[in-house]
């Protein structure tokens, strides 16, 4: 069994990362554990899925599969985004960098697509 997180900082980077966690969540979500961190200018995306709105449908496939999100509170307050704005399936923590760090001294492999 290996624990993966992976994170995202980049809005333009959604796209790789999305497709990279469902191939592998396809593989290995009965397996492993998958934990995504959102943070920087990705949160940007969660601003209603304004921009891209198929990420939602295609977040919404993976977390039924088990894969967790989570996302920075410090970046969503910094670019003034909403609570509210964040769907129920991706849980708020407080500092995305320390979730990172957290998971990483648990042994989780580090993913940065």
């Amino acid at each position: 069994m290996t624990n993966v997180i992976f994170h995202i900082d980049e809005e333009s980077r959604w796209e790789q990362l999305l497709s990279n966690l469902e191939y592998f969540a396809a593989a290995h979500a009965t397996d492993d554990v998958i934990e995504v961190v959102i943070n920087g200018p990705a949160v940007r995306s969660f601003n209603g899925f304004d921009v891209h709105p198929e990420y939602g449908n295609r977040i919404s496939a993976l977390v039924k599969l088990g894969v967790r999100f989570v996302i920075c509170g410090n970046s969503l307050k910094n670019r003034q985004i909403p609570n509210d704005n964040i769907p129920e399936s991706i849980s708020i923590v407080p500092q995305g960098i320390e979730e990172i760090v957290a998971r990483e001294s648990e042994g989780y492999a580090y993913i940065k697509p």
